[in-house]
């Protein structure tokens, strides 16, 4: 198929090109070809099992070399957080909950606080704990976004199995999620940067807390103090 082709109307299918003049109606048929066309013969079985298993190494060859072994990041954390609130809202009720209606707020756009979440962490990877990073800040964004990516789907995967053995959705649950998470997180970092001889656990653990920590008071504690203040009201 050629861009500047005029696309002769003679039948079905234009005779220079190829282009298919007349295709089907959107329906459920289509939109499921959609996506197996796009997603699962482009890549994606491989995209979950390689992030689950070696985060960084496929990351960093992403970055630099081959932009064709994972599914773009973006589109990759947008249907994450698509399947992460529709598994919660079906068989996890409340888990999403927040008394904070600034983020409340924020989560009726689901993209701004995992790219803020990125944005801060990657700029705390970069500018600090990973200084000169041959990734440099972008790359460590796009890498930030997969983890996270992977993280979510880890995560809501683990609390859907505690859901089966667990009735109590107390501390203990909180503390199995959060160290689901940020573990995968530290590994993933550690090995993204191990290449560079710069992928030593102690600096990852550093590096991924800081940048939990930096979120935690760059977003969510001003938007407690908006809260208490009434700002809202």
């Amino acid at each position: 198929m050629t861009a500047g082709c005029v696309h002769r109307e003679v039948g079905r299918y234009c005779p220079d090109c190829g282009k298919d003049l007349l295709p089907e109606p959107f329906d459920r048929r289509t939109v499921v070809d959609e996506l197996v066309g796009n997603w699962w013969e482009k890549g994606v079985l491989q995209t979950l099992g390689g992030l689950f298993l070696r985060p960084g190494v496929l990351i960093r060859r992403y970055i630099e070399s081959d932009r064709d072994i994972l599914v773009k990041a973006v589109p990759y954390i947008a249907v994450a957080l698509a399947l992460n609130y529709a598994l919660r809202a079906r068989f996890l009720p409340g888990s999403t909950t927040t008394n904070l209606s600034v983020i409340e707020m924020l989560q009726n756009e689901p993209l701004v606080i995992p790219l803020l979440s990125a944005a801060i962490s990657a700029l705390v990877l970069h500018f600090i704990f990973y200084r000169g990073g041959t990734a440099g800040l972008f790359g460590t964004i796009v890498m930030r976004l997969y983890i996270l990516a992977q993280a979510t789907l880890l995560v809501v995967f683990a609390d859907l199995l505690m859901e089966l053995f667990l009735a109590n959705r107390g501390i203990g649950r909180n503390l199995a999620r959060l160290t689901v998470g940020i573990g995968y997180t530290i590994f993933a970092v550690r090995q993204f940067y191990a290449g560079e001889g710069r992928g030593a656990w102690i600096r990852a653990v550093a590096a991924v807390i800081c940048g939990e920590l930096a979120l935690i008071l760059l977003v969510f504690m001003p938007a407690a103090m908006i809260e208490g203040a009434g700002l809202l009201d």
